[in-house]
């Protein structure tokens, strides 16, 4: 299937590492002009992620820094990749994951983050790229996530909290935007073996006395398919909710997790 990306401004946030750099990679293996984008302290990982890209595709993706919780800095970002690049067709929002923990043992300042990176950041790029969206006659934006908004995670409250809220946001700004021809969806990852899957099994398989070697082990045989998704297998999906050709899917919240959640 031909997506129609060829040469459409698509912006991947949070994409130095893991999944954001593998959607940037099926987004550019279909001849789109690619940013990818990150923190200061990550500029190494984005550099990297540049070379890496360029050699699997062939399409040199274009590199931009921003502070994910400061608004000024995603608008000037934006503001930049439109100024470079042209308008903005595609966005597709990541971010950090936030801490991990119970209730009762996260802080103020926790939440506080928590909402910054999850949701706010969210809000600031979308509120970046809409108007080059609209002048440009449409767009598409995919809100990345986990598989905590279908089905609550243990010991990840501030996940369950914040990215729902993305899920409230994306359904009503899909009703919003429709009129402008910008689509907007929700995807979220089950198990794929980035580095917050690393950090995440280590604590559970600490809280089970045992090394997050083996706990990966184990976890990874216990779902129907028998081994976790790769990014390979999310970036695509989310290059086609991200194109041209998803000329009618608004509003949804999907997972590419394997069947591994109950929930429907």
């Amino acid at each position: 299937m031909e997506l129609g990306l060829k040469d459409k401004v698509v912006i991947c946030m949070s994409s130095a590492t893991g999944i954001g750099k593998g959607i940037a990679t099926e987004v550019a293996r279909e001849g789109a002009k690619v940013v990818i984008c990150t923190a200061e302290p990550f500029k190494a990982d984005l550099e990297k992620a540049q070379i890496d890209i360029e050699r699997a595709t062939g399409n040199r993706p274009q590199t931009f820094i921003y502070d994910v919780k400061d608004a000024v800095s995603i608008k000037r970002m934006i503001d930049d990749v439109a100024s470079q690049l042209g308008n903005i067709y595609g966005l597709v929002n990541l971010c950090p994951g936030p801490k991990a923990g119970t209730f009762e043992n996260l802080t103020e300042e926790d939440w506080a983050d928590g909402y910054e990176k999850c949701l706010h950041s969210y809000v600031n790029s979308i509120r970046g790229a809409l108007p080059y969206m609209k002048a440009g006659g449409g767009g598409r934006i995919l809100n990345s996530t986990s598989s905590s908004i279908k089905s609550a995670l243990d010991n990840l409250i501030l996940s369950n909290t914040f990215r729902m809220g993305v899920v409230g946001m994306s359904k009503t700004m899909a009703r919003e935007f429709g009129q402008y021809g910008v689509l907007i969806n929700v995807m979220g990852p089950g198990r794929i073996y980035t580095d917050r899957i690393k950090y995440l099994n280590n604590i559970r398989g600490e809280k089970q006395g045992i090394s997050e070697e083996e706990y990966t082990k184990r976890d990874s045989t216990s779902f129907p398919q028998k081994r976790y998704q790769t990014v390979e297998e999310y970036g695509r999906i989310v290059a086609f909710l991200i194109s041209p050709a998803n000329s009618g899917v608004s509003g949804q919240a999907f997972l590419c997790d394997g069947a591994m959640t109950d929930s429907y």
